[in-house]
């Protein structure tokens, strides 16, 4: 319990991509075999995963909102802490999970928009982002203590 104090006690660079998107944004990536599985056990975050031999392949998290949308003046639904093992990468799963979920968000949940953040320095992601069909609005670099953002670099695009 102190270590996870501790560790909210440091002061975190922050250097993030913000991509959305919406209903009339959304085209469908291609279908795979994978069965995706829902645990809503938590109330703040959906985790969605593949398991393939009982082994979970990939999991990605829906939460709610997070609070760095508020410094790009949105709020949302985000997909993040998104992973694949190293012998599934490459095989188009996290654009066809991440795609999964923004299809049931828009168009189930009639949510407005369904951001995604990755890290600015991971490319891989980024590319699976994008092939998902999620377009780039915002970068923000920052500093954070807590809840508290200081030094802000916020840019959007179009």
């Amino acid at each position: 319990m102190i270590k996870k104090i501790l560790k909210r006690c440091k002061i975190i660079s922050i250097d993030m991509l913000f991509y959305s998107m919406n209903a009339s944004e959304y085209k469908p990536c291609t279908v795979l075999g994978f069965d995706i599985q829902e645990d809503k056990s938590n109330p703040n975050k959906i985790e969605y995963f593949i398991k393939v031999e009982g082994k979970k392949v990939h999991q990605s998290y829906l939460f709610k909102s997070i609070d760095i949308l508020k410094l790009i003046h949105k709020k949302g639904p985000v997909i993040g802490e998104c992973a694949t093992i190293s012998e599934f990468k490459g095989k188009s799963i996290y654009p066809y999970v991440i795609n999964y979920i923004a299809k049931k968000e828009l168009f189930e949940k009639k949510t407005d928009e369904v951001f995604i953040t990755v890290n600015a320095n991971n490319l891989a992601s980024i590319k699976g982002i994008e092939k998902a069909g999620f377009t780039l609005k915002s970068a923000i670099k920052a500093k954070r203590f807590l809840v508290f953002y200081f030094q802000k670099q916020i840019k959007i695009y179009k």
